[in-house]
């Protein structure tokens, strides 16, 4: 028969199951079933106390620093040796330094234009400045100025210093040694340069600061002189650029004429207007001649004689021949009159007037072959002035081309020559301006053998040192603290593992397992015993644990401490007269019987489940008072089967009935999964958690293992936790200022109520009340 389901509240009450919420000092809220809130914390899934996350403080870390004090101690220790032994072994060194003043531009000699480009107009020319002080060109030429001797005493000391690559060479040693530092709110440039040797750090300082006016110097001659050859090879160009424009120049004129080109355009404008006329002459020739050849077509075409035209009338023998045919007419009409026709004058007329009209015939057809000659030769004539008024416009327009040529090359030759003469200037004129500048940089302070070395200041190794030991000690702490995964602080059992601590147990020592088992009812500890009074009393506020009958205690792994806690737990209750019964449910290593003093007990849960002994038999009634023990009987290698059985669970319902406690041992969780068989029989779930022993990843898995069952648990007990440890880890439970009431000098005038095993009141004549 299962258990009835744990009893529901609203949360009004401050305590809450499954999903229905929780809040107050204690909470309980859902996680597959259950999750939990405690101590006025709210943890995901309950309804909490709407107090924020637990989350660690000051004092958290504090803690963390003091459990692990000799890693900081350590690390200091050797920190701040290494850095007094490095102060104290290292070769002093010494540092000089020249002061070179950066002018804002070329200082002039004679006043003249200002030359923007090496002007200093803002911080990102004065750093530019600084940058080339600190380039290799000025290490090399550090370096060259080293002859002899003077590089031996460089280099000798070190010659035997330690290097893990290959040694450095003297531009590389220049350059380690060297540093150029820009003074505040000024154009000045300390120059340093630091050396075991002093004289040598102030005589390579010095190097360093002249070298770089004579690199510029040597920057700017450079400069200058590329300018002047830049400028020499532009007025090489343009000489001949010039020599080829005067080369074009002779050869046009040698073609056309210095004349020609002047005035050939004047002669050829003329001509065109005289050809003009020509053509306009030719033109109305041509019209004339055109209208004449046409009409002479009409008559031919209409049937009309010619000699009707009078262009062809007017011609000399066509008149002649018309006037000698009008007179033969005339003379034929009047001999008419007086003879007959066959007269023969009549007849002679007749042939006069043919023969007449046959030469007037030839007559007219000449003229009008003449008026076509006349025609063709008018459009010839045409043709041909219209081509020459072409040609003559032609050699216009060749020659205006020429001109614009010649007047072009005249005004490049103009031009180039100009040009040729400003490079030239500009040549001179560079010269000059070069010759007459002054240097943008000077040496304000030369360097000076210092005194004193600059390094290594003792002191400063020593504090930083003791900063550096310090720092890189707590670092180190920190860091051991993040590696280690062990559950050791409330924050990590209420905050990563998910439970609420309801109590911490100290580690008792010189004493043997059953004494432990029984330190509650024999007083051996005072801390122990008021440390189950406070888990009993904090059960006992809350709800769940307040009703709870049946109460499962399991842990992670073994030797946790679960069966001391069973125990002793019981005691408690029993000790506050409540009847309790302690059931030994670890079939697989029972223990509880033995720590009790209860050896060689061959009956119990087995026998009775098993075998089916009665249960007054396989019982141990009254050990303590209002405490009775069912051992395990015996062993099984399936209690799986043992505690998934019907009689177990009508066993479990009878207890219920006949005990206000029962305390389940079973196995460890994380060990095999007995516990998890017996949730659907118990109200609750202690877990003990041994101090400093258990991953917390590991807790963890194995807590929501047991959440799944559906079972409140209702919270961790940290066991074994010590003295010295709990004092600054759990002040709200072991504090100085609390010993008189766990410790008293006159401990004879205590009176403690008697408690003794059954045995020892059986030798007494002691009995329990009914």
């Amino acid at each position: 028969m299962k258990k009835p389901p744990p009893p529901q509240h609203s949360g009004s009450d401050g305590y809450g199951y499954g999903n229905y919420g929780g809040y107050g000092t204690y909470g309980y809220g859902a996680y597959s079933g259950y999750y939990y809130g405690y101590g006025g914390y709210g943890y995901p899934g309950g309804g909490g106390g709407g107090e924020p996350h637990p989350t660690r403080t000051l004092r958290d870390y504090l803690l963390i620093l003091r459990e692990r004090i000799w890693y900081l101690i350590v690390t200091f220790f050797v920190i701040f040796t290494a850095c007094v032994l490095y102060a104290l072994n290292k070769t002093p060194v010494y540092t000089s330094a020249a002061t070179v003043q950066v002018l804002r531009e070329k200082q002039e000699v004679l006043p003249g234009p200002v030359d923007t480009e090496n002007r200093v107009a803002s911080t990102e020319d004065f750093n530019t400045r600084v940058r080339l002080m600190e380039s290799m060109t000025i290490a090399n030429a550090v370096a060259d100025r080293l002859r002899d001797q003077d590089r031996k005493n460089f280099m000798a000391p070190y010659e035997n210093a330690f290097s893990l690559g290959p040694p450095l060479t003297i531009q590389q040693r220049l350059l380690e040694g060297r540093s150029v530092e820009p003074m505040r709110q000024s154009l000045m440039i300390a120059v340093s340069f630091t050396h075991p040797n002093k004289e040598i750090a102030a005589e390579v300082a010095n190097y360093f600061a002249e070298e770089f006016i004579a690199n510029n110097e040597r920057i700017n001659a450079d400069t200058a002189m590329k300018l002047v050859d830049d400028l020499n090879q532009r007025a090489s160009q343009q000489r001949r650029r010039v020599e080829e424009i005067s080369t074009s120049l002779n050869d046009m004129i040698r073609k056309y004429g210095d004349v020609a080109l002047d005035k050939e355009n004047d002669i050829k404008s003329a001509e065109l207007k005289q050809q003009d006329e020509i053509v306009t002459d030719d033109q109305r020739t041509l019209d004339a001649s055109k209208e004449r050849w046409s009409l002479v077509q009409q008559q031919q075409q209409s049937g009309q004689p010619l000699w009707n035209l009078s262009f062809i009338a007017g011609q000399a023998r066509v008149a002649e021949l018309l006037g000698s045919y009008g007179n033969a007419e005339v003379q034929l009409t009047s001999l008419e009159k007086k003879f007959g026709e066959r007269h023969p004058d009549i007849i002679q007329l007749h042939q006069t007037e043919d023969q007449l009209k046959q030469e007037l015939t030839d007559a007219v057809t000449s003229a009008s072959q003449t008026v076509y000659t006349d025609y063709l030769a008018a459009q010839s004539d045409y043709q041909q002035a219209v081509q020459n008024r072409d040609d003559i416009q032609k050699d216009i327009i060749e020659m205006s081309q020429v001109q614009v040529n010649y007047n072009t090359l005249l005004h490049d030759q103009d031009v180039a020559d100009n040009m040729y003469k400003a490079i030239l200037s500009s040549v001179e004129e560079e010269q000059a301006q070069f010759n007459l500048t002054a240097p943008m940089y000077r040496i304000v302070d030369h360097a000076g053998i210092p005194g004193d070395p600059s390094s290594p200041h003792v002191m400063a190794w020593i504090v930083g040192g003791l900063v550096a030991g310090v720092a890189l000690g707590v670092v180190m702490a920190f860091l051991v603290a993040f590696l280690d995964d062990r559950v050791k602080t409330a924050f990590d059992i209420e905050s990563v593992v998910g439970l609420p601590l309801l109590g911490i147990i100290p580690r008792i020592r010189h004493l043997n397992s059953s004494e432990k088992a029984q330190a509650v009812a024999t007083n051996t500890d005072r801390r122990v015993t008021e440390s189950f009074r406070s888990i009993y009393s904090t059960l006992k506020l809350n709800d769940a644990s307040k009703n709870a009958r049946a109460i499962l205690v399991t842990s992670t792994v073994p030797s946790e401490g679960k069966s001391f806690v069973t125990t002793n737990l019981a005691l408690t209750y029993a000790l506050h007269g409540e009847r309790v019964l302690i059931i030994d449910c670890d079939l697989r290593m029972p223990n509880i019987a033995k720590s009790l003093g209860q050896e060689n007990l061959e009956r119990g849960l087995l026998t009775h489940l098993v075998e089916k002994r009665p249960l007054e038999e396989c019982m141990v009634k009254d050990i303590y008072p209002n405490m009775d023990l069912l051992a395990t009987g015996g062993k099984t290698r399936n209690p799986t089967q043992i505690f998934n059985s019907r009689e177990f669970a009508d066993f479990m319902t009878h207890m219920r009935q006949q005990y206000d406690r029962i305390f389940i041992d079973s196995p460890p969780v994380g060990a095999v999964s007995d516990a998890l068989n017996l949730l659907p029989n118990v109200d609750g779930v202690l877990y003990i958690i041994k101090f400093n022993s258990v991953k917390r990843k590991t807790a963890k898995l194995n807590i929501r293992r047991l959440l799944e069952g559906n079972v409140p648990i209702f919270g961790a007990i940290l066991n074994q936790i010590s003295l010295s440890v709990a004092s600054y880890y759990y002040t709200s439970y072991y504090d100085k200022s609390y010993r008189n009431y766990y410790v008293h000098d006159d401990d004879d005038q205590l009176k403690e109520p008697s408690v003794q095993p059954a045995a020892a009141r059986a030798e007494t004549g002691d009995e329990r009340p009914s």
